[in-house]
């Protein structure tokens, strides 16, 4: 495990190498590819599209972003995917995480926005499945983040709980609220749990967009917490 996360860090600092520049390709849809989109692209054919954490008895999968990768950290066992696990053994966790994506946002390294990947992460999941994600989409046009929302969440209509958690305030984004409500209108008109993460105080990196690695465990830990008070688990 040791050897796969200084493998995917090291994929990962090289997408995030490119700066600002890499985030404008993100976030516009260029054509070109920055840096370490092959690192990241042979790091899944390795170890395959959903990654394992934990091994409990109760499992949940997570489709998710940079945040759920753990980008812009040191060590990537410290990520609030891990941190799941390390809170509740009682966990296993089927990862499905792509930097840069979102319910619109396809990523800088190819067609990965949410809808192209909901259904492997339906197929990995028993039944939890926990959507995070909408930072990147903060640009998008919020029709745009309602209808791919739909399409998300009516694919994983087969999963006995899905949880959709939003995305967070973050000092160097702007736009957060207008997904927060999209996405939480759309969880609702389904009967979903919803868990918005405006107001959850994080610490956060250099970049003031990736929590810090005690970010990260304060992050898990409220998410857990959610999952807790909705009875899930």
């Amino acid at each position: 495990m040791r050897t796969r996360r200084i493998v995917i860090a090291a994929a990962a600092a090289a997408v995030l190498a490119a700066g600002a520049a890499v985030a404008v390709v993100s976030i516009t849809r260029a054509t070109a590819e920055p840096p370490g989109c092959d690192d990241i692209r042979a790091y899944q054919e390795r170890y395959g599209e959903i990654e394992t954490l934990g091994h409990g008895p109760r499992e949940l999968t997570v489709l998710g972003d940079s945040y759920s990768a753990g980008d812009a950290l040191t060590d990537r066992g410290q990520r609030w995917t891990d941190w799941l696990v390390q809170l509740d053994p009682e966990l296993t966790v089927r990862l499905d995480a792509i930097p840069f994506t979102g319910f619109v946002n396809r990523g800088a390294c190819g067609p990965n926005a949410f809808p192209d990947r909901i259904a492997r992460a339906v197929e990995a999941a028993d039944d939890i499945l926990i959507v995070q994600g909408g930072l990147n989409d903060v640009y998008a046009e919020p029709e745009n983040v309602a209808r791919a929302a739909r399409e998300v969440l009516k694919a994983a209509e087969g999963v006995d709980h899905v949880v959709v958690v939003g995305p967070i305030d973050a000092p160097g984004r702007e736009g957060e609220r207008e997904v927060d409500t999209v996405l939480q209108r759309e969880a609702a008109a389904r009967g979903l749990t919803y868990v918005s993460t405006l107001d959850w105080e994080l610490p956060f990196g250099r970049d003031r967009v990736h929590p810090t690695a005690e970010g990260h465990r304060i992050y898990a830990q409220k998410v857990l917490d959610a999952l807790a008070g909705a009875e899930i688990l």
